[in-house]
């Protein structure tokens, strides 16, 4: 029987509409956001997690992850850390996991972890917090988690691990702390964007002869658009230009470049928006 602790607190997690069908462990680059103290959430969960840091330090409470690699984790390194804790040679009275339809053992000194896929980790909406068991700290944390939307998982042998679980319903705590801390226009992509990547519809290698190099580097630019500037908005032009569609490279996305890159999106059989989305990118950079 578990013992009685009073920081049993735990809410179901809502899932933001932005990882319906996402693949835990292989989410798109828009939805994550790095936060300072290393490591990257979903972009509700680090907002929730940013304002929640900020209202601790006024109450002169440290929070910060154990590491980078206790925010969000690829599938990869939830598999990496799983095979490391655990084993297919069976231990006697040691708990097991099913995964790739197999029993795995933990092995005596390790603690447990969930099997790859299967972790709020893998969503970003999971932080571990250092020292989250320190008297103090664990009484602010008891106080203040529910109003930003966070709650523990596993009671009582996880007093670091906590999930947010509020979805798109931002809590009060979090817009408040948002009016004093917006994010810059665009961080995110539109509505829009959200929904692709939360479809999953990440442009297939296959789509195009396109290398590794350049679909790798298609994911990491952002979309561009009408009355933006900057060094990614020259390398498209000069992109343009490249492909025959002769645009000068001064990184002003005005009207000219918009409707040029609308020609290179119809020659090229995508979607004409305008906007140098990641398809757009894949097709500038083959």
């Amino acid at each position: 029987m578990n013992k009685k602790v009073e920081w049993d607190i735990i809410v179901p997690v809502k899932l933001p509409i932005s990882l319906k069908n996402v693949e835990p462990g292989k989410l798109h680059p828009s939805l994550l956001r790095d936060i300072p103290q290393g490591g990257k959430l979903h972009y509700l969960a680090a907002d929730a997690w940013n304002a929640m840091v900020d209202a601790a330090k006024k109450d002169g409470i440290e929070l910060k992850p154990t590491s980078s690699g206790d925010t969000y984790r690829s599938y990869d390194a939830q598999k990496a850390g799983f095979l490391q804790r655990y084993q297919l040679e069976p231990i006697t009275n040691q708990s097991t996991k099913t995964f790739e339809g197999k029993t795995w053992y933990l092995k005596k000194g390790m603690a447990m972890l969930a099997t790859p896929g299967k972790s709020q980790h893998n969503l970003g909406l999971a932080v571990d917090i250092h020292t989250a068991g320190e008297p103090k700290r664990l009484k602010w944390l008891i106080a203040n988690v529910l109003k930003f939307g966070f709650s523990w998982e596993v009671v009582p042998s996880e007093p670091w691990h906590i999930r947010y679980t509020e979805g798109d319903a931002v809590p009060q705590a979090v817009k408040d702390w948002l009016v004093l801390n917006p994010k810059p226009a665009g961080m995110f992509g539109t509505p829009a964007d959200q929904k692709a990547a939360a479809e999953n519809k990440i442009v297939e290698q296959n789509k195009s002869n396109v290398s590794s190099e350049a679909l790798e580097e298609a994911n990491s630019k952002p979309n561009l658009r009408l009355g933006q500037t900057g060094r990614d908005i020259k390398q498209a032009q000069r992109l343009l230009s490249k492909h025959g569609f002769q645009c000068s490279p001064d990184g002003d996305f005005g009207a000219k470049t918009e409707q040029l890159v609308k020609n290179f999106q119809e020659k090229n059989k995508l979607s004409v928006s305008g906007i140098i989305d990641k398809e757009t990118w894949v097709a500038l950079l083959s």
